[in-house]
């Protein structure tokens, strides 16, 4: 018998290692210990979550209105997708914002980034448009 097996009785076939493998983990050469899976992963459906977030996002807004108030929600487009920013502080000169992650693709705008504070003219102009495109695609439904 080899060194490595002294001590340890025979070596054990490859099934039954596999085996006590997944029901304990399984040691790396460092020591590490790595799960292995052996129950089917649950799928979360993330089209569906995120309709539902975006879904209650519009209604917070129709509830809160047009114009600058907090708590309302806008949607600003960019060339890789939809960045969704909440209005947390209103302010005399300024708005702060912070970026909300209801879209699909957990974009972010290059210059809103996530979140902050910006000028109230700034802030003003996306929500008006995106109170407008909402009322436009509301009237076509």
């Amino acid at each position: 018998m080899s060194a490595r097996f002294r001590g340890h009785g025979r070596p054990r076939p490859a099934a039954s290692v596999a085996a006590g493998a997944r029901a304990r983990g399984w040691r790396s050469g460092t020591g590490m210990l790595l799960e292995l899976a052996t129950e089917a992963a649950e799928l979360v459906d993330q089209t569906a979550e995120s309709d539902r977030k975006v879904k209650l996002v519009l209604e917070r807004n129709r509830v809160l209105g047009r114009g600058l108030k907090r708590g309302k929600s806008f949607r600003v487009e960019g060339s890789d997708g939809a960045a969704w920013y909440e209005i947390t502080g209103v302010g005399p000169a300024s708005i702060e914002v912070e970026w909300r992650d209801y879209g699909r693709d957990r974009c972010m705008d290059e210059m809103l980034a996530g979140g902050g504070e910006f000028a109230r003219p700034l802030i003003g102009q996306l929500v008006h448009h995106h109170d407008v495109l909402q009322e436009l695609s509301e009237a076509l439904v």
